[in-house]
């Protein structure tokens, strides 16, 4: 090794030895002000390798700057699952260091955490109650025409979109529930062909751009008091015997004691019908469209950070600027309710960072903050890598 990269200095005894110039010094503290600092390191460092075996998502490049604080790593949980990472117990009694804690030392907790990973039960046979949810899958033509003024001039703009019976019965409900901006839909035995609307207004993600902040916060405190009303005012259907730990069926639609549940994604949306579907069937029904590399040790590990006993929540499952219509800085409407339903109360939150809008509007994430009252950001950590596990 070469004399420069040493991390100690080298004293031969030389009659030059700056050392003997430091009358009046300690010896040893005289060296440790001679020795030189450590060589530096180089400003660019590369991680490798650059895809993950189970996503294949390029991670990024390493930077030289020292970590500000490290974080502790968390006592083993009592049952040895990977909860431990995303929950700690409040309040725990004193133990001494070094001596192994009891398995009832962990005091009881109202939230039901996960120490086993969900499974989901198998699909049922055909009858008429499950025949009558799947057939909600058919899609149907919405022909929307959007009208707005453009200086002096008229703005005429149509788009077509597909619309599920689901969503269809869903827009219904809203419309006689709750008081939130919607398009007027018929029922699903009502539809002939395309149904047209016409809506005074322009969708929110081609205005998004030119808004000023203080207008983008504006509109994200609407769609936050919607939300809000949506959450309160949309009850969840009540059943006689669950174990999701609040009695309330969780689904898009129900019939008798089965439920449809929907998870849409830009290239596909999948369903199941099963009963009284619990919030652990549900995180389960989400790994089940793992593609098959994953392996089974990572998918435990994500599965295990939810917990059993969440609040259902009606939940709109794609927020975005593209599903909202503004006009005279007010939204007039909210679109593209086939994803909706009642679903667990971190759903809403961690959907809205799937929803796509356009490469110049990605701010649009950063008012999150501003549009939910509560946010679930371990939830978040959890989904985000659920979603990179599943076939998209």
């Amino acid at each position: 090794m070469a004399d420069n990269l040493r991390l100690s200095p080298i004293f031969n005894g030389d009659k030059t030895d700056p050392l003997s110039k430091m009358e009046g010094l300690n010896p040893e503290r005289a060296m440790r002000l001679l020795q030189p600092r450590s060589p530096e390191l180089p400003t660019k460092v590369a991680v490798g390798p650059l895809k993950t075996g189970s996503n294949a998502l390029k991670l990024g490049v390493a930077t030289s700057h020292k970590p500000t604080s490290i974080k502790k790593e968390l006592p083993p949980s009592q049952n040895g699952g990977p909860q431990s990472l995303v929950y700690t117990p409040r309040n725990l009694p004193s133990v001494i260091a070094g001596v192994k804690r009891p398995r009832d030392h962990l005091d009881d907790s109202e939230q039901q955490w996960c120490s086993t990973p969900p499974s989901l039960p198998p699909q049922p046979a055909p009858n008429e109650h499950t025949m009558y949810l799947e057939s909600l899958l058919t899609p149907r033509c919405l022909q929307l025409t959007l009208k707005s003024r453009c200086g002096a001039g008229l703005s005429i703009s149509t788009q077509y979109r597909s619309i599920t019976d689901a969503g269809l019965l869903l827009g219904n409900a809203i419309q006689y529930h709750l008081d939130l901006p919607v398009l007027q839909l018929p029922v699903p035995s009502e539809v002939e062909g395309t149904i047209k609307r016409v809506v005074q207004g322009e969708l929110l993600e081609n205005a998004w751009y030119d808004l000023t902040p203080e207008a983008k916060f504006a509109y994200a405190r609407q769609l936050r008091h919607i939300i809000n009303n949506m959450r309160s005012g949309m009850n969840p259907i009540r059943v006689s015997s669950t174990i999701s730990g609040k009695g309330a069926m969780l689904g898009s639609a129900s019939s008798g004691p089965y439920s449809l549940i929907l998870d849409q994604h830009l290239q596909n949306t999948y369903w199941a019908v099963r009963v009284k579907p619990t919030c652990r069937h549900f995180v389960a029904f989400l790994a089940a469209s793992f593609v098959q590399s994953v392996p089974t040790q990572v998918s435990d590990a994500l599965t295990c950070q939810f917990r059993s006993d969440y609040n259902i929540r009606f939940t709109h499952g794609e927020l975005s600027p593209k599903n909202i219509i503004i006009q005279n800085s007010k939204i007039v409407c909210i679109l593209g309710w086939d994803s909706g339903g009642w679903y667990p109360e971190w759903w809403e939150y961690v959907k809205f960072f799937e929803a796509r809008t356009a490469p110049e509007n990605q701010d649009w994430y950063d008012y999150a903050r501003d549009i939910f009252a509560e946010t679930y950001p371990s939830e978040l950590v959890a989904y985000q890598g659920i979603a990179r596990c599943q076939r998209q």
